[in-house]
């Protein structure tokens, strides 16, 4: 009888050749050794493939996948149908692991039969990620030693600014994803928004660990730290949307989606503002149409006009 693997790690992979052998090989050093690394390499161009590729001739635990390139999502939902594992955990493939990370995060959901565990994480490189106000820390507001239903948890983290939507951040049971049928929505960026809203939405069982296991890497030209586009705005419409159709389904979370569709879209549409007009009175009418509930009068007034003032 095959042998289930204790933890599926799922590592999409595009165009990373400088920083993914020190991504896999933080893996491959865990300490809970049960695992296996699937590799989805989506169409990269540099010198990533051969990386990858020697380190599966090292290591038998890592499986190789390959396509064209299609995108995070649809690299990490080809990774949820390869995966044996009984847990799941999405390692991005230009940051770092702590050792001892899986074989933690393993123990208090089984111990606890949780649906998933979160953590906290920090930055590899602080000063490149000075001017971005980014953090990643949730213990002063969770208690390890709780365990929370998603909404709860998801409601107290809202209510302190101290959410963070990366996949990255959490450990979760491979049924309860499988079960859910939770993918990620191809085709389009901030896609964490999305996948990780629904995960705290529909668990029952959550608990935290108050340890920065993960180690962020923040580059130039990266989704995260190039220009706000249309392209992000029209991603963000798109997870609202997406999660409205939840509500509507389950109207006993319509006062967290409130909480969190306001910060999501009032935060996405003051970055807008650098925009060329004419996608800045798009988002503007976008918003009035259909989200007027959730985007403050003076963020829309901002969106139109900032640029317009002098500094």
């Amino acid at each position: 009888m095959k042998e289930i693997p204790k933890v599926s790690v799922i590592v999409p992979v595009y165009n990373t050749g400088e920083y993914v052998e020190i991504a896999i090989n933080s893996i491959i050093g865990q300490t809970l050794r049960d695992i296996e690394i699937l590799v989805i390499n989506d169409g990269s161009t540099d010198k990533s493939p051969e990386i990858i590729n020697k380190l599966s001739l090292q290591d038998n635990r890592i499986k190789v996948f390959s396509q064209d390139n299609q995108g995070l999502s649809c690299s990490r939902n080809a990774g949820i149908l390869q995966a044996e594992g009984e847990y799941l955990y999405f390692m991005d493939s230009d940051d770092y692991l702590e050792p001892d990370a899986l074989e933690r995060c393993y123990d208090k959901c089984q111990n606890y039969d949780l649906d998933f565990v979160f953590f906290d994480a920090a930055i590899l490189n602080p000063d490149t990620a000075r001017d971005l106000g980014l953090s990643y820390q949730r213990n002063k507001y969770t208690d390890e030693n709780r365990i929370y239903t998603g909404l709860e948890v998801l409601n107290i983290l809202l209510d302190n600014k101290a959410y963070s939507p990366s996949a990255c951040l959490n450990f979760i049971k491979t049924d309860f994803v499988k079960t859910k049928t939770m993918m990620f929505y191809p085709g389009i960026i901030h896609e964490d928004q999305l996948f990780t809203g629904l995960l705290y939405l529909q668990a029952e069982k959550v608990m935290c660990i108050h340890e920065n296991f993960f180690r962020r890497r923040i580059r130039e030209n990266s989704i995260m730290t190039n220009r706000f586009s249309l392209r992000n705005m029209d991603s963000y419409f798109i997870v609202a949307d997406e999660l409205l159709k939840y509500v509507e389904k389950h109207p006993q979370t319509k006062e967290t989606m409130d909480k969190y569709l306001s910060g999501m879209l009032n935060a996405a549409v003051w970055l807008s503002y650098k925009m060329p007009f004419k996608d800045r009175l798009h988002i503007a009418q976008y918003c009035l149409s259909r989200y007027r509930e959730y985007v403050t009068g003076k963020n829309l007034l901002i969106l139109l006009f900032k640029s317009f003032v002098k500094k």
